[in-house]
């Protein structure tokens, strides 16, 4: 939802937008309290749709995940997954808007959604794909143990990444976050990609009047199974390691709850506080010491390493922690590979202040000039640019 009403700001610097989406609030309600929505040339909410459980093509009856399996191995047809949140009142609505407004261009959050403009007849789509699920879903399958409708679901995976593939055959542009995804697109246009990346806001003055250097900082939500992961691989492996050097090392902990109870349990010990759903993270960025990433899967884009980074904030992680982020070892920050090299990474910040100082320094230098909202807006600006200037049919 951030990256939506952020690139929704930066997009209405230059385009007038009618913006239509699923929500559980009414279209005054929600222009009231988005600071954006007022801007807006029209807000339009619909219901949320919830599709009925033995319908679902992943986990529904036997014969809905067997026909999806089967629909969607024909070229050309959507992924019946993407239809959970079909709805006939969003694709009635944006054909509405469409009528009613000279429509240049749809920016289309996800290919559900991209999906859904498409039915309605728009004719100009940017799809913005944050991370290909295909290659990820069939890795989780491939991990996973035996169960009825593995086979299925596997069917299911690999059509998607056919389909996200070829996403140019449906639509006239695509927007990724990571220059690597160009590679992924089977692309005879690489013109219509756009590497449009994910962004944070960078605070314009940091608060270190409770500055405590030797705090150990971890943010994430709590009940996702690789920052669950991620807890345990730092707990349990990294953080005894540098108590034997540093034995007032503290650990915070904070993030989006529920908590887990055998997260609770693994947290619960001397010098590690954990805040579950707290407001604001600018005061746990501005008093800790060290931030650490220490994330061993995931996709997407660590948004919590780049809005430590905008805090100045010296960075230690793993390489899944830093995919597809233009950042360099020893230059923006620490990447570490094993659990001894993530805790020397620690241990070299916490001995030396004015290097960890420099390089957090740097780190927070890079992410302004790169990963700043309005960075990401100028590149989306030229997006919709350059689709508004391209014929209105794709091949």
């Amino acid at each position: 939802m951030i990256r939506i009403a952020r690139l929704v700001r930066e997009l209405n610097e230059q385009f007038d937008i009618a913006f239509v989406c699923p929500a559980d609030v009414q279209s005054d309600d929600l222009v009231e309290h988005w600071d954006v929505g007022k801007r807006l040339t029209r807000v339009i909410t619909v219901p949320m749709v919830r599709m009925p459980a033995e319908q679902d093509a992943w986990w529904g009856s036997t014969f809905s995940c067997l026909s999806a399996a089967i629909v969607t191995s024909f070229p050309g047809q959507r992924p019946r997954m993407l239809d959970v949140a079909w709805s006939g009142q969003m694709i009635d609505a944006t054909r509405h808007l469409l009528r009613e407004f000279d429509v240049k261009a749809v920016w289309a959050t996800r290919s559900w959604t991209a999906e859904m403009a498409r039915a309605a007849g728009a004719k100009r789509i940017i799809v913005d794909v944050d991370d290909f699920q295909g290659a990820i879903v069939l890795k989780e399958l491939d991990e996973s143990p035996s169960y009825k409708r593995k086979a299925l679901h596997r069917i299911q995976a690999k059509n998607l990444i056919r389909y996200e593939r070829h996403l140019l055959d449906r639509y006239h542009a695509v927007a990724i976050c990571k220059e690597e995804d160009a590679a992924f697109l089977d692309a005879s246009a690489p013109e219509r990609i756009h590497v449009v990346p994910n962004g944070v806001d960078i605070p314009e003055t940091i608060d270190r009047s409770r500055f405590n250097p030797h705090e150990l900082l971890f943010v994430g939500a709590l009940s996702w199974p690789p920052n669950v992961e991620a807890l345990r691989y730092l707990v349990e492996q990294i953080l005894p390691v540098i108590r034997l050097e540093f034995p007032a090392a503290t650990l915070t902990v904070a993030g989006r709850g529920p908590v887990p109870d055998d997260v609770r349990s693994l947290l619960a010990q001397p010098n590690v506080d954990v805040h579950e759903s707290p407001l604001s993270l600018a005061d746990y960025y501005s008093r800790a010491g060290i931030a650490v990433a220490p994330l061993e899967r995931g996709g997407g884009t660590s948004i919590k390493v780049l809005e430590g980074l905008a805090y100045g904030l010296p960075t230690v992680a793993t390489p899944a922690a830093v995919r597809g982020l233009a950042l360099e070892h020893e230059k923006q920050l620490l990447v570490a590979s094993s659990p001894r090299e993530f805790a020397a990474a620690c241990i070299r910040l916490l001995n030396h202040p004015a290097e960890a100082q420099a390089l957090g320094e740097a780190g927070r230098r890079e992410v302004t000039r790169r990963y700043s909202w309005q960075a990401a807006g100028v590149r989306a600006r030229a997006a919709v640019d350059r689709v508004i200037s391209s014929p209105a049919s794709v091949s």
